[in-house]
C-alpha cells in the first residue's frame, strides 16, 4: 500500500507540458512587443492528450487541462474506492470462510448456514459496489477531461480574440463593443 501511495505522490509532483518549455533556452534579450504578445499568448491544448493522459492516470488529464480541483477530487474519489473495495473483500473473504466452516461442520443447520451465506453475499455485493464506482470515477475522468481539455482551448480561442480586437481598436482609432441589445461601432480620433 505504501509503494502505491509513494507512486501517487510521484506521478503528482511530475510537470506536465512544461518540460518543453524548461528545455528550451530562452532569448537573451527579445523585443519588448514580442515579449507582450507571448506573454498574453496562451498555448491550446490537445484534448486528446489530456483524455490520453487520464485514461494513463485518472486526474491526470484534469491537471493537464488547468482543472486542478476537479483532479484532486478524482484522485480522492478513486482512492477512496479502492480503499472501500479491499476492505470489503477483506470483510467478504473472513465472512465466506466463516460460512464455507460452518456448512461444512453442521449441514443440517440450514438457517444458520443461509444466514452466514447472506451475510458474505452482503459483502461481496459492497465490494462489487465500490468496484463499479472505481470504473466510473475512471470513465469519468476520461471523459472530463476531454470535456475540459475543450473548454479550455475555447476560453483560450476568446482571450486571444479580445486581445487582437483591442489591438485593432488601438491601431486604427475604432471602438467596437456588444451588448445584448445592440452592437455598436465608434470612431475615435483626437485632433
Amino acid at each position: 500500500m505504501r509503494f502505491l501511495l509513494t507512486i501517487l505522490l510521484l506521478l503528482l509532483c511530475l510537470p506536465c507540458g512544461f518540460a518543453d518549455e524548461a528545455a528550451s533556452p530562452a532569448p537573451e534579450n527579445p523585443p519588448a512587443e514580442v515579449k507582450k504578445e507571448d506573454a498574453a499568448e496562451e498555448e491550446l491544448i490537445s484534448p486528446v492528450g489530456a483524455m490520453v493522459r487520464s485514461a494513463v492516470f485518472p486526474g491526470w488529464g484534469q491537471i493537464y487541462s488547468r482543472r486542478y480541483f476537479r483532479s484532486g477530487l478524482i484522485v480522492l474519489g478513486l482512492g477512496g474506492s479502492a480503499v472501500g473495495a479491499l476492505l470489503a473483500e477483506r470483510s467478504f473473504r473472513q465472512r465466506y470462510n466463516a460460512y464455507a466452516t460452518l456448512a461444512n461442520l453442521e449441514p443440517d443447520n440450514e438457517e444458520g448456514v443461509l444466514a452466514s451465506y447472506e451475510y458474505a453475499n452482503q459483502r461481496y455485493k459492497l465490494r462489487m459496489f465500490f468496484l463499479y464506482a472505481g470504473v466510473g470515477i475512471w470513465l469519468y475522468s476520461v471523459i472530463d477531461s476531454y470535456v475540459s481539455a475543450n473548454f479550455y482551448n475555447a476560453a483560450t480561442e476568446i482571450r486571444s480574440i479580445q486581445q487582437d480586437a483591442e489591438q485593432v481598436e488601438k491601431k486604427l482609432g475604432i471602438q467596437v463593443g456588444a451588448s445584448p441589445s445592440h452592437l455598436y461601432l465608434g470612431i475615435v480620433k483626437t485632433f
